[in-house]
C-alpha cells in the first residue's frame, strides 16, 4: 500500500484517530479529586478563553481570514488546547513513572485529532502525502522537462495546426498513461508584476508524438494560498489524469500562475493598480508565455478558460469580464461579489486606487458589465450550500450577469467554503468546459 495516497479526511483512518483521541482525552481528564475538581475545570476555562480571544482578534480585530470561519473550527482547536493544558496537572496527579511518560503522547494524539477535525472541515490535506507536499502526479522543473530526450515544449513540426478534438484524435502508440506537472517562472515581460513559481499540468495527449493541439485552463488559487494549492490540495493533476484516461488522453493544459504577488501584504487582486499590474500579467504575460513555451491555445481565444476558488474565483470573474477576448469561458467557485482585502474597502481604495472609487469601478466586474456586451462569453458560478458568507455574494454575481445578458449558470456545490465546494466547479463541469474549448461536443 502506498502511504502517500492514504486518505486522511475520509475512510477508516480519521475514525481510528478519533477513537484513540477520545480515550486519551478521557484518561487525561480522569484523576484524583483535586485533579477533577480544580485542574480540569481551570484548564477547560483557559482553553475556552484562548479560543474566544483567537476568534476575537483573528476575525473581529485583524480579519485574518477575510471571512468568518465556522465556529466548530475554534471548538476543535479548543479540544487540542485543553489536552496540552492538562499535561502538567496530569503528570503531577500520577505516581507511576510509566504512566507519567505516557501523558505527553496522549496529549499529542488529542492535538493530532483536533488538527484532523479542522483539516476534515476544509479537506485541505486529503492524503498523507499532501501534508508533505506530494501532489499525486509526476512533477519536474521546466529545465528537467526540456532536457529529456525528444522533449521540445513547443515543436511546430510535431503538432497539428488545427485544434485537436475527440473526433479527429487517434492516440498514437507510446502515448503515456499519465500527465506530468512542470514548474516554471512565468516572466512578466509586459506587466513587470512580481510573482513566484507557477505550475503547468500537461496531459497525456500533450506528451504524445505527434502532439495534440490542446486548449488551456488557467486556474487561480486563493489567498492565503499559493500556486501549489490546486496541485497538492485540489489534486487537479490526478483528476485530469482520470478524465484523460476516458477521453483518449485529452484534457486541457492547466496553468496555475501566481495571482497573489508572492504573498504580498496587499495582494494584486488580478487588477491593474498601484499594487501591481496583475490584470496585464494574467491577460497578456501568462497567455503569451504559454503559447510560446508549450504551443497550447494557439488557435484562438475560444481555446482559453479561466477558473479559481475564493480569491481565485473572484479573479476568474474579474478577468473574464475585463478581458473577454482573452478568457471567454470562466468558472467562478465560491468567489466574492468584488475584490476585497482583509483591511477593508476604504483601505483598498486608498492603497490600490489613491482613494478613487471611480478608478475602482472602472475595473470592478459588476460595474464593468453595465456598459459592455459579452456575446461570446459563458461561465459558471458555483456556491457552497453551507457557505453562509460567500454564497450570497455568488448569487449576486450570477444575478448581475444574467441581468447584463451574459450566458451564465448558477450551481450549488457541496459543503461550505472548503475544497469539496472548490473542486466541484471544475470537476462537475469538465464536459461543458471541453465543449466550450472545442475539444468535445
Amino acid at each position: 500500500m502506498n502511504l502517500q495516497n492514504l486518505a486522511i479526511t475520509a475512510g477508516v483512518v480519521p475514525w481510528v484517530l478519533y477513537v484513540l483521541a477520545a480515550a486519551a482525552l478521557a484518561w487525561l481528564v480522569w484523576g484524583r479529586r483535586r485533579h477533577l475538581s480544580r485542574w480540569v475545570p481551570g484548564a477547560a476555562m483557559a482553553a475556552g478563553l484562548l479560543c474566544i480571544l483567537v476568534w476575537l482578534f483573528s476575525e473581529r480585530v485583524w480579519n485574518l481570514w477575510g471571512s468568518p470561519l465556522p465556529k466548530r473550527v475554534y471548538a476543535y482547536a479548543g479540544v487540542g488546547i485543553l489536552a496540552l493544558l492538562l499535561i502538567v496537572p496530569k503528570i503531577l496527579d500520577l505516581r507511576r513513572v510509566p504512566a507519567r511518560i505516557a501523558v505527553v503522547p496522549a496529549a499529542l494524539v488529542v492535538v493530532l485529532a483536533s488538527g484532523s477535525l479542522i483539516n476534515q472541515n476544509f479537506d485541505y490535506y486529503p492524503t498523507l502525502g499532501s501534508v508533505f507536499g506530494d501532489a499525486g502526479v509526476k512533477m519536474e522543473s521546466l529545465e528537467q522537462f526540456k532536457s529529456q530526450e525528444g522533449r521540445d515544449p513547443a515543436p511546430k513540426a510535431k503538432r497539428s495546426d488545427s485544434p485537436t478534438t475527440l473526433a479527429n484524435w487517434t492516440p498514437p502508440e507510446g502515448m503515456p498513461n499519465q500527465g506530468t506537472v512542470v514548474s516554471a517562472f512565468i516572466p512578466a515581460s509586459i506587466s513587470h508584476q512580481a510573482s513566484s513559481a507557477a505550475f503547468v499540468y500537461l496531459p497525456p495527449a500533450y506528451l504524445a508524438t505527434p502532439r495534440a493541439n490542446l486548449p488551456v485552463l488557467v486556474l487561480i488559487h486563493g489567498v492565503p494560498g499559493g500556486t501549489s494549492d490546486w496541485i497538492r490540495n485540489g489534486r487537479i493533476g490526478q483528476f485530469m489524469d482520470d478524465y484523460a484516461a476516458s477521453h483518449k488522453g485529452l484534457a486541457p493544459v492547466v496553468v496555475m500562475p501566481d495571482a497573489g504577488g508572492k504573498w504580498a501584504s496587499y495582494p494584486p487582486l488580478c487588477m491593474n493598480t498601484r499594487q501591481g499590474q496583475a490584470g496585464t500579467y494574467l491577460s497578456q504575460d501568462v497567455p503569451n508565455w504559454v503559447k510560446a513555451t508549450f504551443g497550447a491555445g494557439t488557435h484562438s481565444s475560444s481555446q482559453w478558460a479561466v477558473g479559481g476558488f475564493s480569491y481565485g474565483g473572484t479573479c476568474a470573474m474579474q478577468l473574464a469580464m475585463n478581458y473577454p477576448g482573452v478568457y471567454p469561458t470562466f468558472i467562478d467557485s465560491s468567489g466574492e461579489n468584488q475584490p476585497t482585502i482583509r483591511q477593508g474597502h476604504q483601505v483598498l481604495l486608498q492603497q490600490y486606487f489613491g482613494g478613487s472609487a471611480a478608478e475602482f469601478q472602472m475595473q470592478n466586474a459588476l460595474d464593468v458589465i453595465k456598459t459592455r456586451k459579452y456575446p461570446d462569453t459563458a461561465g459558471i458560478v458555483t456556491v457552497g450550500t453551507d457557505d453562509q458568507f460567500y454564497r450570497p455574494q455568488g448569487i449576486q454575481v450570477y444575478r448581475g450577469m444574467k441581468k447584463a445578458g451574459i450566458n451564465v449558470q448558477l450551481q450549488d456545490a457541496p459543503g461550505g467554503h472548503a475544497w469539496p465546494a472548490w473542486r466541484y466547479g471544475v470537476e462537475n463541469n469538465m464536459d461543458w468546459l471541453m465543449a466550450r474549448l472545442g475539444v468535445a461536443g
